[in-house]
């Protein structure tokens, strides 16, 4: 009876171990396939991002190709034009030379100077035309911003230091160190006009502004009257 007994809960306990591993064997089966579509499912995001950044990087190619291809058409006919250019380039050159002979004494040397280099490079065989423009370019855009700029600075007229003062390219004029002498330039005449000494104050208070020493303030100048009039 006992044998019996013990048998009937020997079989019990294995059909409970067997069913509950055929359990743990099921949800294994279960999890590992959700596991499996998961991955599936990850792995197709991945794909179609990557089908995504290939056709960006395609679009991208496709249009460097363009570029490069024009890039290239347009250094081709730069290269038809510069016969062109390089007698437009020494036209300007002249018109520069004519222009600061023609003006206003201020900041002589440097301009001249400027344009002494500008013509060494017209020579220079190994400069491109490009260069040799923008260079030109770049003394033409400072030679228009000192129309529209007034300035204060040390130079020397007749072995004498002085103050100059420009005016845009209205007036020139300088004082001596003393402040007793102030003159004018007659771009007329292409001279120096010493003016009255009662014009030394305003003068000085006129260098003072464009040296930015005191605030701006309104003065009367003697200026050059137009030509013709």
């Amino acid at each position: 009876m006992k044998k019996s007994v013990l048998n009937w809960i020997g079989r019990a306990i294995a059909g409970v171990a067997i069913s509950t591993i055929a359990a743990t064997t099921v949800w294994a089966q279960s999890a590992g396939g959700q596991s499996v579509d998961s991955e599936f499912a990850r792995e197709l995001k991945l794909v179609e991002a990557l089908k995504v950044y290939n056709a960006q990087l395609s679009d991208q190619l496709a249009a460097q190709t363009q570029a490069r291809d024009e890039i290239q058409a347009s250094i081709e006919s730069a290269k038809g034009l510069e016969p062109q250019v390089a007698p437009l380039l020494e036209k300007m050159l002249a018109a520069l030379d004519a222009f600061v002979k023609a003006d206003l004494p201020f900041r002589l040397e440097e301009r001249q100077d400027s344009l002494s280099r500008l013509k060494q490079l017209m020579l220079d065989p190994t400069a491109s035309t490009s260069v040799r423009y923008r260079q030109i370019m770049d003394i033409y855009s400072a030679e228009m911003e000192y129309g529209t700029t007034y300035e204060a600075y040390d130079s020397v007229i007749d072995d004498q230091p002085v103050q100059m003062l420009r005016i845009g390219r209205v007036g020139l004029y300088y004082q001596t160190l003393d402040q007793k002498t102030s003159a004018m330039f007659d771009n007329v005449n292409k001279e120096w006009k010493i003016l009255p000494e009662s014009t030394n104050r305003d003068v000085r208070k006129a260098i003072k502004v464009a040296a930015k020493t005191v605030a701006p303030e309104l003065l009367s100048l003697t200026i050059n009257a137009p030509e013709g009039s």
